[in-house]
């Protein structure tokens, strides 16, 4: 083999194994990731979407998900949000926003009842210095009864005034068949001087008849939300949401 061939060769194997070594939770246990792991699965993986957009200004977050947002899930919730009103500026990880003008600010949209993001908020919490309840760990392998999509922002403030409207305005789109599932409940979830810090959004595992609302060959579906002039929309790959024990969505 010549050199050139064995250093294209070397290359391409380099290349794959730091593809599969970026998926932690492919071959590694929860227990195992660090920060760079955990920051991976709530920004930017299969069941989390990170945006950023606007005019480069303070209010970027550092991290998707405040204690706020830890506490919700706790509670078995998950939200999304949404805020400004205008022209959209920024379209990244299959997520499109519609903000205001001004400060940059920063979205995160994620499958909060999956598995994969209720180990990795439990995990940043350890890695935090945090004592973990063996309820809590034991809680992690429990399937929630709804599927739960979470987006979370520090300008929640327009999307989060009318619950009611959300519930009509909101939904998870199949791809393959174009049916439209409108969430069962909706709940804000909210910080410190009663600020919005994030919307639970939980849509129904079953239909009235009793089928599955999501069936296990689905590909993907969209999530999207609207208040006024806000809106925001993720897709997420259903075929990728998947850990070592096998699809989690």
């Amino acid at each position: 083999m010549s050199k050139k061939m064995a250093g294209l060769l070397a290359a391409v194997l380099f290349a794959a194994v730091a593809v599969y070594a970026g998926d932690a939770w492919k071959d590694k246990d929860y227990q195992s990731w660090d920060q760079k792991d955990v920051d991976k699965i709530l920004k930017d993986s299969p069941w989390s979407k990170h945006i950023q957009f606007g005019g480069g200004g303070s209010g970027a977050m550092d991290a998707p998900f405040t204690a706020a947002g830890d506490a919700a899930h706790r509670d078995n919730a998950s939200g999304t949000a949404s805020s400004g009103g205008g022209r959209p500026t920024s379209a990244i990880n299959g997520t499109n926003a519609v903000a205001g003008n001004g400060a940059q600010s920063d979205y995160t949209i994620c499958w909060y009842s999956s598995r994969t993001i209720r180990e990795a908020l439990l995990r940043r919490r350890e890695l935090g210095g945090q004592t973990i309840p063996e309820d809590s760990r034991k809680n992690i392998s429990t399937e929630l009864g709804t599927y739960q999509v979470l987006v979370q922002s520090m300008n929640l403030g327009g999307l989060a005034r009318d619950v009611e409207a959300l519930k009509t305005s909101s939904y998870l789109m199949v791809k393959s068949t174009k049916e439209k599932i409108l969430p069962s409940n909706v709940v804000v979830q909210k910080g410190q001087n009663d600020r919005p810090v994030a919307i639970v959004f939980e849509f129904p595992k079953k239909s009235a008849t009793g089928e599955p609302t999501i069936s296990a060959t689905e590909k993907g579906v969209e999530f999207y939300t609207e208040a006024g002039k806000m809106n925001l929309k993720a897709t997420f790959e259903i075929s990728k949401m998947a850990d070592k024990q096998g699809a989690d969505y």
